[in-house]
């Protein structure tokens, strides 16, 4: 019976999966939020595009606490799995997954950009005490998290479609979601010289940080995956 009928082991694709739990726990976070502070993410924007340039100072309710830290979460976990979406679906890394290690790289992906996004948030309030600028050092750091809750919305759908459409389409969901980056990205770093002409604190220091802390673990990321 076993000749006439061989078995067959069915192959699963854990890259569909991860990232299929990772869009349904990024879905029940984004609900808990919207439902506890149902005007979070307008405020998130209205910060970034508004307040950041209008010279007033950022307002931060006590009350949404909680909700901000959970909006970290998502945006982290987002975060980490477009570019897990890239490593998987595209030939824009040198990455080859293992069959069986891929919840392994899911795994140190997120552990590593969250220890990036730590350090450098230590590293800012560091600096910004360091030189006297405390205040901005803590705009700054509400910046980078803003940029990256709205990056971390816009890439939801993109790696969720991505293990569902064709390699080409694939490819496209992916070039998006490195523009989308790129335009935000850009927009953090004009208002970081904004805020360093408009405290007149653009020096050889401030240049000096700026690559170390920006452009310097961009390039280390791309030199590691590309």
């Amino acid at each position: 019976m076993g000749e006439l009928m061989p078995i067959v082991d069915r192959l699963k694709d854990w890259n569909a999966s991860i990232i299929l739990i990772a869009s349904v726990i990024i879905l029940v976070l984004y609900v808990g939020v919207q439902l506890k502070y149902p005007g979070f993410y307008r405020s998130v924007i209205y910060r970034m595009f508004v307040e950041n340039f209008s010279g007033r100072p950022i307002t931060r309710n006590i009350e949404v606490a909680s909700v901000e830290g959970v909006s970290v979460i998502i945006s982290l976990l987002s975060i980490s799995t477009m570019i897990f979406a890239v490593i998987c679906y595209s030939d824009m890394t040198k990455f080859e997954l293992e069959y069986g290690g891929e919840w392994k790289v899911m795994l140190i992906v997120l552990l590593v950009f969250s220890f990036y996004n730590q350090l450098k948030g230590l590293l800012t309030l560091f600096f910004g005490k360091l030189f006297r600028l405390q205040v901005y050092a803590v705009r700054y750091n509400t910046l980078i998290l803003d940029t990256e809750r709205f990056l971390g919305l816009i890439f939801v759908p993109l790696f969720a479609f991505c293990p569902f459409v064709p390699d080409s389409a694939a490819i496209y969901l992916i070039w998006t979601a490195a523009v989308a980056t790129l335009i935000l990205v850009g927009f953090q770093f004009v208002t970081f010289f904004f805020h360093l002409l408009k405290n007149n604190f653009l020096n050889h220091y401030s240049i000096l940080y700026f690559c170390a802390l920006e452009v310097l673990p961009i390039l280390i990321f791309v030199k590691l995956v590309f």
